[in-house]
Parts: C-alpha cells; sequence; structure tokens
C-alpha cells in the first residue's frame, strides 16, 4: 500500500514540475556586443602565446570570430596599452580559426611585447579600417590577448 502511494506521489511531483517549468517565462542573457556578433551565441575569442618569431611571422594559437573581421596585433606603449596603429592585418572569415600565422612587414624585436584583438569588418570592404571596422568587444577597451616576442 505504501509501495503504490509513494508511486502517486511521485508521478504528482513530477507533473507539477513540468508544470512549472512549462508555465515559467523564458530567461533571456543579454551579452554586450551582440549586434557586432550578428547574434551568435558563440563570443569572439583568442588566444595566443608568448613564442619566438617563424621569419617575419607569429603563430596565433586560436581564434574565434561570429562574423568575418580581422586579426590586429599591436605593439605595446610604456604604459602598458596597445600602441594607436597595428604593426600587423590578417582578414579572416567568420567561424574557428587554428595556428593562424600572422605576418610582420617589419619583425618586432625579441623582448617586443604585443596584443591580439580582434574586430569585426563593418563596411564589408574586406581591408582593415581601423576608424570604420569595430572590436568585437565594444567601445569598452577591447578584449585583447598580450603575448611576448621571445628571442
Amino acid at each position: 500500500m505504501f509501495a503504490r502511494h509513494a508511486l502517486t506521489l511521485k508521478a504528482t511531483a513530477a507533473a507539477l514540475a513540468v508544470a512549472t517549468l512549462a508555465a515559467a517565462p523564458a530567461l533571456a542573457v543579454k551579452t554586450d556586443g551582440a549586434a557586432a556578433t550578428g547574434g551568435s551565441p558563440t563570443p569572439p575569442d583568442i588566444i595566443v602565446f608568448n613564442q619566438k618569431l617563424n621569419g617575419k611571422s607569429i603563430d596565433v594559437a586560436y581564434a574565434y570570430l561570429p562574423s568575418p573581421g580581422y586579426l590586429v596585433v599591436y605593439g605595446m606603449d610604456a604604459s602598458g596599452k596597445a600602441t594607436a596603429e597595428p604593426l600587423a592585418t590578417l582578414p579572416l572569415a567568420a567561424g574557428d580559426h587554428r595556428n593562424v600565422k600572422v605576418e610582420f612587414s617589419k619583425a618586432p624585436a625579441a623582448g617586443t611585447a604585443l596584443w591580439a584583438s580582434l574586430y569585426n569588418d563593418v563596411d564589408g570592404d574586406k581591408s582593415f579600417d581601423k576608424a570604420k571596422d569595430r572590436s568585437f568587444w565594444g567601445e569598452q577597451q577591447p578584449l585583447v590577448n598580450q603575448f611576448q616576442v621571445q628571442g
């Protein structure tokens, strides 16, 4: 008899849980830069490590862009912030990129600290323009990855 009441109680509890979930409003999480990501649920990301130059290039371990854009490498000024002008840019399609080779026109010296960031190709011209193209992370300080050229 107790087993039958326990089974009925479990069924009632399960039905109540389903009804409660069905009646509850959906939760939405707002993320900054949603417009820049084209509504993609996957945020932009970049991973680069300290490394030796390979000729005049470095390798970025991983980059994810939710829409077409650019991988941009900056130098670092005395206060530890990215320099105004990029040292290298590379256009990338939307999606997952691994072991991306980024070439500099002039190789940075060993010991140089650099910053890597991702930008959205706002105007679709496939040519990086800092005045037009925007960081995937909005008007805030772009999420960047600092790394160092090793000797």
